[in-house]
């Protein structure tokens, strides 16, 4: 069985994979793993197949932060990195540690219902404010060509994704009144 977008002669998971496509409950979707810093501007973006977990990820998105500027480690990291439930994993908040920034992920329940002791501290208030990534991924899906992916490649969706987000921040940048 052959799925269009491959080359002649690819099979129907190669073909998949060259368009970020994996099966979820609503079917065929892919997922979108966007950094973006306090203010909702993105910073860094990736595409995966809809199956695909978020940590997997993580790693990628944090080592793909870089700034401008003199090389120096600090440019290259957050004081705090923020993320749901689905980030719940001592790796992932060590890959944040090893950056030199603080993760701030919740913990899970256990199975009893109450909390890990580890989890006492958190910082509700300040977590709060992780929703500017939610709202930056509504702020790209104002733009039709993303919310419903035109484009079959995961390339060319990338693509336009990025342009998105260009537009974002020139807007940012070029309606700022001093």
């Amino acid at each position: 069985m052959r799925c269009g977008g491959g080359k002649k002669g690819d099979s129907a998971q190669e073909s998949r994979e060259k368009q970020a496509l994996g099966t979820s409950r609503g079917g065929l979707s892919t997922k979108l793993h966007i950094l973006c810093e306090g203010r909702g501007l993105p910073i860094t973006v990736q595409i995966t197949p809809g199956e695909q977990h978020e940590t997997t990820m993580l790693e990628l998105l944090l080592d793909g932060v870089a700034v401008a500027g003199k090389p120096d480690p600090s440019r290259r990291r957050f004081a705090v990195v923020a993320g749901d439930k689905g980030y719940d994993s001592e790796a992932a908040r060590k890959a944040i540690r090893e950056r030199g920034s603080t993760p701030l992920i919740p913990h899970r329940k256990k199975k009893d219902g109450s909390y890990p002791e580890r989890a006492a501290g958190f910082d509700k208030k300040q977590y709060k404010r992780r929703n500017v990534v939610e709202r930056l991924i509504g702020k790209l899906k104002e733009f039709r060509r993303l919310a419903t992916r035109y484009d079959k490649l995961a390339e060319s969706f990338k693509g336009f994704v990025m342009l998105g987000c260009i537009r974002i921040w020139l807007k940012e940048h070029l309606s700022y009144k001093a």
